[in-house]
């Protein structure tokens, strides 16, 4: 009987010790691979294929993909199939730069008019605007802007409420053309074909209640000191 104990221990204690050393070989695991991640960050893979390990389904070579208009194609090459991970980079690589040889060149955006566009033209757009200084006023305005030479973003913006919604969007879209942001030098241009300009000084409903209230405000203030002198 007693013999029967001891070796239901052992057997106990066998199977814990099991326990533990799978716990920390996990954990070792875990370990190692987050070593390997924040020690050696991984390579981005070369324009138009991308490199494929995956050890669940033992497949691992290089998948090469393109897209030019409505033509789109992929390529697989296995490491196993072409001789190692070398020899299907290699194999890609000419793939891809067949398949570019072959096919159109990608189409660029630039210069294309997109859904988000509200004016019809490149570069331009309508947008609105708060006011922190006055509450519910808001200013809208065509905008025009282009990249500089230098690659620095550009702009410049003409109220609607000021030069009205037609000319606004003319100054705005001649501005975006000749790439100016002098205000005056893109009216001067405006205005020698198109004649002097009716600028008004018009302000928003919202401006003008607010303005007539900041006004008021200390002229109250000014009779009760003089009444509380008395």
């Amino acid at each position: 009987m007693a013999h029967v104990k001891r070796r239901s221990r052992l057997l106990n204690w066998r199977s814990r010790l099991n326990f533990l050393s799978q716990q920390l070989h996990a954990c070792n695991d875990i370990l190692v691979s987050q070593l390997e991640v924040t020690s050696v960050p991984k390579k981005a893979s070369p324009k138009g294929f991308a490199r494929v390990d995956s050890e669940s389904t033992n497949t691992h070579g290089w998948l090469v993909r393109i897209l030019r208009g409505s033509e789109r194609r992929s390529r697989f090459f296995s490491d196993k199939t072409h001789g190692g991970k070398a020899k299907s980079k290699k194999k890609a690589e000419d793939c891809y730069q067949a398949w570019v040889s072959e096919m159109a060149p990608p189409a660029s955006a630039l210069g294309k008019v997109t859904k988000r566009n509200s004016s019809g033209t490149v570069g331009v757009h309508l947008a609105t605007e708060a006011d922190a200084r006055y509450p519910n006023c808001h200013y809208v305005s065509y905008v025009a802007s282009w990249k500089s030479e230098e690659g620095k973003r550009r702009s410049i913006r003409f109220l609607v409420n000021k030069y009205g919604k037609k000319v606004a969007l003319a100054l705005a879209k001649l501005a975006r053309e000749k790439q100016l942001l002098d205000r005056s030098k893109v009216i001067a241009l405006h205005e020698k074909s198109n004649g002097p300009l009716k600028i008004s000084n018009k302000q928003s409903a919202a401006k003008q209640s607010a303005t007539k209230q900041s006004v008021a405000k200390p002229a109250k203030k000014a009779v009760l000191k003089v009444a509380r002198t008395k």
